[in-house]
């Protein structure tokens, strides 16, 4: 059968040679706010408290995949900040070993109340979701989130020791694609580090699935866009380790061209290729890739006693079978029926 050589494979590899280096971890199906493109407006159906992987689960799959070459964890949601004691999580993940770098993203509502706590337990940087500086917009947009809140409470960050902050936010037409160039210089201007979004046809009953697919503003118009203030020299991927593109930008509040923008453009400009990432769902299903609603599920493996063993065998099998390529495109439903908010940020 597929797969029953993976054991004999150094590290977690694919049939395409991708290595696995980064692991987004979701803690938790819960959210604040009901993003247009995240859940339907009426939330979704929540998972029970004891299906969520605990704690000490977590930190045994987190062990077997830094044994193996995970070197990368970005802590997700939902919003991972409405689970309890999440800085204890934080602080058992930074102690691993082979574990160079915990993040977390947020929809930053509660980062005011908790973000000491987090420097204090080791967290290396911040992403915020942000997708409009209009209150108004911003509400309607996260279906009733508080901008004024969430700059509030990005600002205390930066105060805890946050130098430089990620945003990001999805450009949606119709909605928000009129905020890029004021977005930018807003970042630029404070130090944050902006990362543009395609929308992507991804859960039923979101904006996307009510027929809503001509939302996507491809890469290449808001690189467009984006040209018409600054310009632009591409940087290619290597300023992170996630999937945006970078470019340095020359002129307003970049006069010395040290600014940077990222545009992730999942949809319109594939970059399937230098995948180096899997997820892990708050129930403790296995995706190894965003687009495919296939899931291995380590809940079972672990709490049927097959141990680190067991875990690296069902990941390494699951990435085995992952496809070269995603479905993303611009006509047609959702690829993906798991809403955004049930498989992780």
């Amino acid at each position: 059968m597929v797969g029953d050589n993976v054991g004999a494979v150094d590290g977690l590899v694919d049939r395409f040679g991708r290595r696995v280096t980064y692991l987004r971890l979701s803690v938790t199906d819960r959210c604040n706010f009901r993003c247009v493109y995240c859940m339907p407006a009426e939330g979704v159906k929540l998972c029970p408290s004891k299906d969520l992987l605990t704690f000490e689960e977590i930190r045994v799959v987190v062990e077997t995949l830094a044994s193996h070459g995970v070197r990368r964890v970005r802590v997700t949601g939902g919003e991972p900040l409405v689970r309890k004691q999440l800085p204890e999580l934080i602080a058992s993940l930074k102690a691993i070993e082979g574990i160079d770098e915990v993040v977390m993203t947020t929809n930053g509502y509660l980062l005011g109340r908790d973000a000491v706590a987090l420097r204090e337990a080791g967290l290396d940087g911040l992403t915020v979701s942000l997708d409009s500086l209009q209150a108004d917009r911003f509400s309607k947009m996260s279906r009733g989130g508080s901008l004024e809140r969430v700059l509030e409470s990005m600002e205390l960050a930066s105060q805890a020791g946050f130098e430089r902050i990620k945003i990001n936010a999805v450009v949606i037409r119709g909605f928000n694609d009129d905020e890029v160039l004021d977005m930018i210089e807003w970042s630029l201007e404070r130090g944050h580090l902006l990362r543009l979004i395609e929308f992507m046809p991804i859960g039923a009953d979101t904006f996307w699935s009510d027929g809503n697919d001509n939302g996507c503003v491809p890469a290449a118009e808001m690189q467009a866009v984006i040209g018409t203030r600054w310009a632009m020299e591409p940087l290619g991927m290597k300023t992170g380790a996630g999937p945006a593109r970078y470019w340095g930008l020359k002129g307003p509040a970049s006069p010395d061209g040290q600014g940077r923008v990222g545009i992730i453009s999942a949809v319109t400009q594939c970059f399937c290729d230098s995948c180096n990432r899997i997820r892990l769902t708050p129930q403790g299903g296995l995706r190894a890739c965003l687009a495919d609603d296939s899931e291995v599920d380590l809940r079972a493996v672990l709490r049927g006693g097959e141990g680190p063993e067991g875990v690296y065998k069902a990941v390494a099998r699951s990435l085995w079978g992952k496809a070269e390529s995603h479905s993303f495109d611009l006509e047609g439903g959702a690829v993906t029926m798991k809403q955004m908010v049930s498989i992780g940020g």
